[in-house]
């Protein structure tokens, strides 16, 4: 019997890091979410690679960058709280152990709503829950509704959100954030001409944020080869997840969105008049520990 000898191109063999590279991994992980934080897997695996710490295929950065961010986390290297994960949910309905406990949270966290009384209604939007989990610190300052297509959204959250738009009887302005591939292309699109359809007497102006090809040119943002799909018949050029941006860059493009409608001589007036209200808050709280209100909520 003959027996065939395989020579494994060098190309297909894998090499094997020494300890000094795997450190080099884990200290720039930590050096870049000690930075900025929270982040996911994938937004510290981008700004390795653009470091030039770990190449973009997946198998060899983006899973190297998971297994050693699971491994820092675990052995009390990587605080826990650095990372996040806005694609799994825990849902839960808001509940007290007392009134006491009800009153102290709604004087801590007690505001006014900015947009009450504005000329314009604002929406950002994003392509995933991962990316959402990243902005949300940015649209929860603002009180900014934050939704997530998943990819291409159903017809029916669709529906739901042109519902709300015209309900609001304002200009609406819609700002979304996305990947740069032959899906992530025209995501946006579906989702302007499906909200166009279904208010149709609404004025909506929606604008795509990132990723841009202006952004991956001026950035020199890594790109990869897109996958075949029905959708990339007509894309031309490299792909870029919205991940490939810097943390702090996103936010504050998200920021940017949203001050452009804010006036600052209403947000003064609101600040303050919400600063007044939390203190009454927080006078009720003071009299209920005293005993200075009835069971009924009004005064002894």
């Amino acid at each position: 019997m003959t027996v065939l000898a395989f020579k494994i191109p060098r190309s297909l063999k894998r090499t094997r890091r020494t300890k000094a590279q795997m450190e080099a991994i884990r200290d720039a992980i930590f050096s870049e979410l000690e930075k900025t934080n929270p982040q996911t897997v994938r937004h510290v695996f981008y700004r390795l690679v653009v470091m030039g710490v770990v190449p973009k295929q997946e198998r060899l950065g983006y899973q190297t960058v998971m297994a050693q961010m699971l491994k820092m986390r675990k052995s009390g290297r990587l605080p826990w709280g650095w990372v996040t994960d806005g694609t799994r949910w825990r849902v839960k309905p808001t509940s007290y152990g007392s009134l006491e406990e009800s009153l102290a949270h709604s004087a801590r966290f007690y505001r006014r709503d900015i947009w009450r009384h504005a000329e314009v209604y604002v929406e950002v939007w994003c392509e995933s829950d991962s990316i959402g989990g990243i902005i949300v610190e940015e649209t929860r300052e603002w009180d900014v509704p934050l939704l997530t297509s998943r990819g291409f959204a159903s017809a029916s959250y669709l529906y739901k959100c042109a519902e709300e738009i015209a309900r609001m009887g304002r200009p609406a302005y819609l700002y979304y954030f996305g990947d740069w591939d032959p899906s992530g292309k025209i995501i946006p699109e579906v989702i302007e001409r499906e909200l166009r359809e279904h208010a149709p007497d609404a004025e909506i102006h929606f604008e795509r944020i990132a990723i841009t090809e202006e952004q991956i040119q001026d950035l020199e943002l890594p790109t990869k080869p897109p996958k075949t799909s029905t959708h990339s018949k007509t894309f031309t050029g490299g792909t870029v997840e919205i991940e490939a941006l810097q943390v702090s860059d996103l936010l504050a493009l998200v920021n940017d969105c949203i001050e452009r409608h804010i006036d600052p001589h209403h947000l003064k007036i609101t600040r303050i008049a919400e600063r007044s209200e939390r203190a009454l808050l927080d006078g009720f709280l003071a009299a209920y520990r005293k005993g200075d209100l009835d069971g009924a909520g009004g005064a002894a």
